[in-house]
């Protein structure tokens, strides 16, 4: 994977934390049954925060990065 791709990838990851307002609440409608690429939202302000592959990208592979 060349730096271009590799850039690309880290930039289009998930957000936890909204950009906009802060928040780390989100919204998804359906989440068992919606397609990867369903946009996540921010609860709060509606931001795109990523798609649900990504999110799903970070519960598999986020261990011990965050602790709740």
């Amino acid at each position: 994977m060349n730096v271009e791709a590799t850039a690309t990838r880290e930039r289009s990851r998930f957000k936890i934390v909204c950009e906009a307002c802060g928040s780390l609440s989100i919204k998804v409608a359906d989440p068992a049954n919606s397609p990867s690429a369903n946009l996540v939202r921010c609860r709060r302000c509606n931001a795109v925060r990523g798609t649900l592959d990504e999110l799903h990208d970070l519960a598999r592979h986020g261990k011990d990065v965050f602790e709740f």
